[in-house]
């Protein structure tokens, strides 16, 4: 089964190169005649390599000549990113491995999930306790103090003045300060 999802993601490789293959016969010569919105994968065969596009015609016409023209002209008049964009998907799609989750990983999830939305939680417990004051921002207010120096002292850190700093430091002979402690 893992070799069908490998191929489903070829083919959507292939998919994109084919988009990005409408690009070539429009810069041929002659190439405003593909002013449609897509270009088949017929035209983009002929533009990118005639000679295996005759080749193949001439192979499969051997087998039947009835194969040739009503059903391979049917499939490459269509656009070459649809013709192998759509079997690409449909194969990663129903053949991805781990689409089927084990008691183990449903476990897993749910945890994550109540990770995710605990925070929400918290401010909705927090709301009904009545801690929902939109004013608050969370930073302190120092009443009409433009700034106030903390030093750390043995109780905490306590706010001290000008001249409770200077006391505090000890100058060396060198000019140096250190704090007394």
């Amino acid at each position: 089964m893992r070799f069908l999802f490998y191929l489903g993601g070829i083919l959507l490789l292939l998919a994109f190169a084919g988009a990005a293959a409408e690009a070539i016969p429009r810069s041929m010569p002659g190439g405003a005649a593909y002013g449609g919105l897509f270009v088949s994968a017929y035209e983009i065969w002929y533009a990118a390599s005639p000679g295996s596009l005759v080749v193949s015609q001439i192979h499969i016409e051997r087998l039947s000549p009835a194969l040739w023209d009503p059903l391979v002209v049917g499939l490459l008049s269509a656009p070459a990113w649809f013709l192998f964009g759509l079997p690409g998907a449909l194969l990663t799609w129903r053949y991805r491995p781990h689409k089927e989750m084990t008691a183990e990983q449903l476990d897993d999830l749910k945890k994550h999930e109540d990770t995710l939305f605990l925070f929400d939680e918290l401010v909705r417990d927090a709301r009904d306790a009545g801690y929902d004051n939109a004013e608050d921002d969370q930073a302190p207010t120092h009443g009409d103090r433009d700034s106030i120096d903390i030093l750390e002292t043995e109780g905490g850190a306590t706010p001290y003045s000008e001249d409770a700093v200077i006391e505090h430091l000890e100058l060396d002979e060198g000019g140096a300060t250190d704090a007394k402690g």
